[in-house]
């Protein structure tokens, strides 16, 4: 048995290609010294900066851990310049499991990044990369989707932060990279999410929205791969593909707290706009029936604001609390540089 609950054999500063595990000890009955292999790819090439890329810190988001699984399939190390760590199932046991949370102890691995870290599977998967991989690194790039109970219009997304040379330079990363809608958060997160731990080790945090609803769609899977490449291209670690070379028309968006709406009663939600809608406040988003009571009558869901509908419930039925979506509002690029 290990002294570490978690450990590799990776050596992190070795050049070439290596292919390992994060042994995350888990003892249970049937396996006293048992180990939950957590598939790790570490692509080093002389200097250059260091990329953390990382899927299915949510098990039931899957664009993400297609995307990087085929990546360490088929990237040569010697196309590359720099380091790359590369997790393309973080959360190992929610992503075999399809879920959002890991069924050994109902982890949620992007809520584990806090203060302080608890004796739990999770919660050590999370103090290993924020402690360990973390301060190795540049840029980390978080993929994302909005799992089963959420649905996304494809989006890049980043927390602008720091001071004037900062924030320029994690701007300039997110609109390199071109995604049809860059969306900023203007700060450093306050929740213990895993942008909050690269805050802590002064990493820039890069993500994405990429669909959602518990299933691929080739639309999200383009615009999360494309993004990925441009990014290693934007940091020089890896040659921009032709293909990818082509830019797009982008949107830079944020939200407020205000933006998001949930249900206030049990029922099915019933949508009254497309996802991708310009929407105005006050106009209807929809109903909320309740089949086991027919005779109720249909109680109506307003839009909060006005905004483009970049966020929508995957499921039909809810419960009182339940987010039902989100929108987004044209960012003005001065205001996001800005340190107000």
């Amino acid at each position: 048995m290990s002294l570490s609950p978690l450990w590799t054999d990776i050596d992190w500063n070795r050049d070439g290609r290596q292919d390992g595990f994060l042994n995350l000890e888990h003892s249970v009955h049937r396996s006293a010294y048992g180990i939950v292999p957590i598939p790790a790819t570490l692509l080093k090439n002389g200097t250059g900066p260091t990329l953390l890329l990382m899927a299915g810190s949510h098990g039931d988001e899957y664009e993400g851990q297609a995307i990087l699984t085929r990546l360490v399939q088929t990237l040569d190390v010697g196309r590359i310049s720099g380091r790359l760590i590369v997790l393309p199932a973080a959360n190992l046991p929610a992503a075999m499991a399809g879920t959002r949370v890991s069924p050994l102890d109902e982890g949620n691995l992007n809520r584990c990044f806090g203060d302080v870290y608890p004796d739990s599977p999770t919660a050590r998967i999370a103090q290993f990369i924020a402690e360990t991989l973390l301060p190795m690194c540049d840029v980390f790039f978080d993929f994302h989707c909005g799992g089963t109970s959420l649905n996304y219009l494809p989006c890049t997304y980043a927390d602008i932060w720091g001071d004037d040379e900062r924030r320029r330079g994690i701007l300039e990363a997110l609109e390199f990279m071109n995604a049809p809608i860059s969306w900023v958060q203007h700060g450093a997160p306050q929740g213990p999410v895993a942008g909050r731990a690269a805050y802590r080790n002064d990493v820039t945090y890069l993500s994405g929205e990429f669909g959602g609803g518990g299933a691929i769609t080739r639309d999200a899977l383009r615009v999360a791969e494309r993004s990925i490449h441009r990014l290693m291209a934007h940091l020089g670690i890896l040659q921009l593909a032709p293909e990818w070379e082509p830019r797009v028309e982008s949107r830079l968006m944020w939200a407020r707290q205000k933006h998001y709406f949930y249900a206030d009663r049990d029922g099915v939600f019933e949508p009254a706009a497309e996802l991708g809608a310009e929407v105005a406040g006050g106009e209807r988003a929809g109903i909320i029936l309740t089949p086991e009571t027919p005779l109720q009558p249909a109680h109506p869901v307003l839009f909060p604001d006005s905004g483009k509908w970049i966020c929508t419930r995957a499921i039909g039925r809810v419960r009182r609390g339940d987010c039902l979506g989100h929108l987004l509002v044209d960012a003005p690029r001065n205001e996001v540089l800005s340190d107000a």
